[in-house]
């Protein structure tokens, strides 16, 4: 399901891309030493996946795609470390949730809202392709098919900022993470909706319904559709 943290592969369309993308090149590594000898996760309390994108942020991000979920926050720091001059930054769609198990223990959990994902901005394309092999858990960055082949490669898939910054207020301001969906699918609706109360009040985007359930739908960039679960009363006609 959507949102559960042991959600270990993305979407059948997505690893047809994944396959397609071949790394040409491998240079001395910039990772550092010391950061292969990591455990393998983060510093327990420790979030770096939650970090806040800057609202007056802009320009483009890439996607590293992960050998497993578990290995987000780890991967996370390697990539910041790595470019810590240029200011790389990464963002994963994700929300801290309090979860109650069967015997009744509670316990605060991380959901992802698109498994295996880190969005990372500040290196450059030819950056990205040649160091992902010294990267550990990192198994490649999202290629764009649609985009022409540069040097004989894929050229990488991009996210705008706004398109991000959009996501994380969706995020911010649902109940639950099972509430927003990605799908690389293309959704067909006829009809475009707006949130005219509550707190997703201003978010527009295609009216989309399964399951007797309501979606307010809206493109992350090429990447596919973010589907957010919304009462059709809080919502109008555009």
């Amino acid at each position: 399901m959507p949102g559960d943290e042991r959600i270990t592969a993305v979407s059948d369309s997505t690893e047809t891309m994944a396959k397609e993308s071949t790394i040409q090149s491998r240079k001395t590594s910039v990772v550092p030493e010391a950061l292969h000898k990591s455990s393998g996760s983060a510093v327990p309390g420790t979030h770096l996946c939650n970090t806040p994108l800057d609202p007056e942020g802009t320009g483009e991000w890439y996607v590293a795609i992960l050998d497993h979920q578990k290995y987000t926050d780890t991967c996370c720091e390697y990539i910041t470390k790595c470019f810590q001059e240029q200011h790389c930054t990464c963002y994963v769609p994700c929300k801290q949730e309090m979860h109650v198990y069967a015997n009744r223990t509670k316990r605060m959990v991380t959901k992802y809202v698109i498994p295996r994902f880190i969005f990372v901005t500040g290196i450059t394309e030819n950056q990205a392709y040649t160091v992902v092999p010294e990267w550990p858990h990192v198994s490649m960055f999202l290629p764009d098919r649609a985009r022409a082949r540069v040097y004989g490669r894929l050229a990488l898939a991009k996210v705008m900022h706004r398109d991000l910054l959009k996501l994380q207020h969706v995020i911010d301001n649902i109940p639950s993470a099972d509430d927003v969906t990605f799908s690389p699918d293309q959704l067909q609706f006829d009809e475009q909706i707006k949130v005219v109360r509550g707190d997703l009040k201003g978010l527009e985007g295609g009216y989309y319904k399964s399951d007797d359930n309501d979606y307010l739908v809206f493109m992350l960039g090429k990447l596919g559709n973010i589907k957010v679960r919304v009462s059709i009363r809080d919502c109008a006609l555009k």
